[in-house]
């Protein structure tokens, strides 16, 4: 009977372990389970909202099929201004032409005339910097790592923005043929006959070196906002103004410069800033044009060991 006793105590101390073990195994697990789908939510990020970084699919497509009307249009656009330029006829302004029949600055609209007679080769060269430092923007996606994972998607994109961008431009460049304000300018102290009658004189809508910064400032601040939807409201309004202001400034130097008209950059401003805006936007996946405006879920641990919900509302 004692021994009958013992080994029942023996049991129930064999059982009570194996429970307590389980118990645990499964705490373990679950807390691992739980830490899992944390993971699978959030990432650290320093230009996030509380430094947590929403993970998602990346939010542009890859596929072919998709791509490759992006690809035709860029490429096509591309062709077209340097056919614009091959066929066109339009020549620039003769010396004798200068000379005995100045273009008159009162034809030019209300708007423009006061910007003909800029002219500043220092300022001009400021502007050329400007342009070559954006231009090589995206080698940033490289440095974070949530845009660096896509960057060969990123760069796909970006030589869509420029080849339809720089087609655009020399197509309304060779088709325009307006005179640079330069061109307007009779004071050969300043401005030699050989640079009024010199190639390129008759290029000045629009303005290609602030159409392709726009492209480049706003297609990186597109890109950037979309790859991060919780980014810091500071971070993102810092941003969008670097965005903004950049091609703003290099399209003043361009005016001061004697190079364009205002119309010319304003227009180039525009024709940038859209192209740079829309091939990342129509690259946009469904499910992350869905996700810009939708009701979050995470599940996250407390410290005592249970779980909580998270919900977080993106604007």
């Amino acid at each position: 009977m004692r021994n009958r006793i013992t080994l029942a105590i023996l049991i129930s101390i064999f059982y009570c372990s194996t429970i307590q073990a389980q118990t645990k195994h499964q705490k373990d697990s679950t807390a691992k389970q739980i830490q899992h789908v944390m993971d699978s939510l959030h990432d650290y990020c320093y230009v996030c909202t509380n430094h947590e970084h929403l993970i998602i699919k990346p939010p542009y497509t890859k596929r072919f099929v998709k791509e490759l009307p992006f690809l035709i249009t860029s490429g096509l656009t591309f062709a077209g201004g340097f056919l614009a330029a091959a066929v066109n006829k339009t020549e620039p302004y003769t010396r004798e032409q200068l000379l005995n029949n100045t273009p008159d600055i009162n034809s030019i609209n209300r708007f423009d005339r006061s910007s003909a007679l800029n002219w500043s080769p220092s300022i001009a060269r400021t502007s050329d910097y400007i342009l070559f430092s954006i231009s090589v923007l995206p080698a940033l996606f490289l440095s974070e790592n949530h845009t660096s994972r896509d960057i060969t998607t990123l760069l796909i994109m970006y030589a869509e923005v420029f080849t339809l961008n720089y087609g655009l431009t020399n197509i309304a460049k060779f088709t325009a043929n307006r005179p640079r304000p330069y061109v307007y300018n009779p004071d050969t102290t300043k401005v030699s006959m050989g640079t009024r009658s010199g190639g390129g004189s008759r290029q000045s809508f629009f303005s290609g070196h602030t159409s392709q910064t726009a492209a480049a400032t706003f297609f990186f601040a597109k890109a950037i906002s979309d790859y991060h939807p919780t980014l810091k409201p500071g971070v993102k309004l810092g941003l969008w103004i670097f965005a903004a202001s950049v091609p703003a400034a290099n399209g003043y130097f361009r005016v001061k410069a004697g190079k364009h008209f205002p119309t010319d950059v304003i227009t180039g401003y525009i024709a940038g800033a859209a192209t740079g805006f829309l091939i990342p936007e129509l690259h946009r996946t469904k499910k992350s044009k869905e996700q810009k405006n939708n009701l979050n879920m995470g599940i996250l641990p407390t410290e005592n060991g249970g779980m909580q919900m998270q919900f977080m509302y993106r604007f």
